[in-house]
């Protein structure tokens, strides 16, 4: 079998996995959720002005404000159920996926990825 037929079975393992099908459900609820997707949109433009702001000015005090309207959000966000629901399910998959990676990674250079704990002997540059 080929590499493009082993790609295709994996991305089929994968749209099966538990944290897609739990990730898929969350999201079909998060956007018949009105509530929801204000308070992610509201975040993104929160990340938006504080990128904006990065740009357009050194004033700490608007930084301040800004990472504070941020932490706020976060905090409402954490506090409702679909959108907290919707993040976890979605970490769950990014894990799944980085897992995924280091085994490919591992399996073509027979290096064991870096981690958290060791991030800082591999010398990769990826700040772990």
């Amino acid at each position: 079998m080929d590499i493009i037929e082993k790609a295709k079975e994996l991305g089929n393992l994968i749209r099966e996995s538990q944290e897609m099908l739990k990730l898929k459900k969350s999201e079909e609820l998060l956007m018949q959720d009105e509530k929801g997707k204000g308070l992610l949109n509201d975040l993104y433009m929160i990340q938006e002005e504080m990128s904006n702001a990065l740009s357009e000015t050194n004033d700490k005090e608007i930084f301040e404000n800004i990472k504070l309207k941020f932490a706020q959000k976060q905090k409402e966000i954490q506090a409702y159920d679909v959108t907290r629901t919707y993040l976890e399910a979605k970490s769950m998959v990014d894990g799944l996926m980085k897992k995924i990676n280091d085994v490919i990674i591992f399996s073509i250079t027979g290096e064991e990825p870096c981690s958290d704990s060791d991030c800082s002997s591999c010398g990769c540059g990826c700040g772990h």
